[in-house]
């Protein structure tokens, strides 16, 4: 009996020092997909509409890949929040499932699959989010430089709090940017992270009359914004950018800039790319 168990020991030491061997030479290691040109700064850009809107002959991350000859991979996803929703919560299908708490999963994990799964489940219209999800899991982020993390407006119009008792709230706006941050920040410490300030926007609706049906009010931008100042001086390598300092888009003269009230037009992508284009210079 004694035997048989020596036997037995030495039977399973065999197979774990194998399963070490075949792990380390034979099972192949993770394959990423990017970034593309090592040689190259690299930026990827997560968040909502503001950078993958085309309203134009280009979207805003395209001019700012030319203005700077860089390496961009644009993983922004219209229609969604940063934070988390609350059951009841509309857009579901949007907010909570693409929301920066799951994405930045992804970027710290490489794991899609509870995040694709749900998107399958959903309506077509997120049918964009499965090729862009794929990407940001096979993004080796020790090589990217620049991380941009874009959300506020849907956060806004869906009246998510900016900020609660408990600054980890995720289903608050603060809570669930500095919780994707901290994440990201602890797998890759090197990684420069912009935010963006939240730009103005007041939502239209093409009717008879062509009314304002809802805007996104002053009180909520100025929270978003004093929050994101507030993150940005907690965490090394986390970096405000101002757009207000270089344009002022009110409601006096949006109609020149934005396209429908929330997307910028030609004119105004190219005053924001510039802005953000020598931002980033300064920063790297």
């Amino acid at each position: 009996m004694k035997k048989k168990k020596t036997v037995s020991l030495i039977s399973f030491i065999v197979f774990v020092l194998l399963f070490a061997v075949l792990a380390v030479f034979v099972i192949p290691r993770k394959i990423y997909s990017f970034p593309l040109n090592e040689n190259k700064l690299n930026i990827v850009i997560v968040g909502d509409s503001l950078f993958c809107n085309k309203s134009g002959e280009k979207n805003l991350a395209e001019i700012l890949e030319s203005k700077l000859d860089c390496e961009m991979l644009n993983c922004s996803l219209g229609g969604t929040c940063a934070s988390k929703l609350n059951d009841g919560g509309e857009p579901d299908y949007y907010s909570d499932k693409l929301c920066f708490y799951n994405i930045s999963n992804i970027i710290c994990t490489g794991n899609k699959a509870s995040v694709l799964d749900n998107v399958r489940r959903l309506s077509v219209s997120v049918n964009d989010a499965l090729p862009k999800i794929k990407l940001l899991a096979g993004t080796n982020y020790d090589k990217e430089d620049i991380l941009i993390v874009n959300y506020g407006v849907n956060d806004a119009f869906l009246r998510v709090p900016a900020v609660s008792n408990d600054k980890h709230d995720e289903f608050t706006y603060a809570g669930a940017v500095r919780c994707g941050l901290e994440r990201i920040i602890h797998e890759y410490p090197d990684l420069k992270i912009i935010l963006p300030e939240v730009t103005y926007a007041t939502f239209v609706y093409y009717g008879e009359n062509d009314e304002y049906y809802d805007e996104v009010t002053a009180e909520y931008r100025a929270a978003y914004n004093a929050e994101l100042m507030k993150i940005a001086d907690e965490y090394e390598n986390v970096y405000y950018f101002d757009f207000s300092d270089s344009l002022d888009i009110n409601n006096d003269n949006y109609e020149q800039y934005m396209s429908d009230g929330i997307h910028l037009n030609d004119e105004g992508k190219e005053v924001y790319a510039s802005a953000l284009a020598d931002f980033i210079g300064e920063i790297n």
